[in-house]
């Protein structure tokens, strides 16, 4: 028979406060197997939205081959996934700011060798 004492109670009560210190990440996905039916804007518009209220957002444009978020909000990204992948630069060296202090993971554009990239 299992009976409760206060320090096993006091433990339990303990291990829920860390568990709530920390803020779990939640992603969201926004995808098509068609390109031009606004996949780039509704993600743009949810990100500003959501930093907007306070959250804190992280932009990734996974568009391999014609990725053009960091184009769409008049940003110049210098350096984009293209680089991390080959090892010119981190992934914290090519995140830039967007507006309402988005963070934005520039992907390439036009650079075919990112459309056919080997899975290792």
């Amino acid at each position: 028979m299992y009976t409760h004492t206060s320090e096993t109670v006091a433990d339990q009560a303990a291990g829920l406060r860390r568990l709530a210190q920390f803020r779990p990440v939640k992603v969201m996905a926004v995808a098509s197997g068609k390109g031009g039916v606004g996949k780039t804007t509704v993600s743009a518009n949810l990100a500003v939205m959501l930093a907007r209220q306070g959250k804190k957002v992280m932009l990734l444009d996974a568009d391999l081959g014609l990725a053009n978020v960091d184009v769409m909000l008049g940003l110049n990204a210098r350096r984009n996934l293209s680089h991390v992948i080959s090892g010119e630069a981190t992934l914290e060296e090519i995140i830039i700011e967007g507006p309402a202090g988005i963070r934005i993971v520039p992907s390439a554009s036009g650079m075919h060798n990112m459309l056919n990239l080997a899975a290792t």
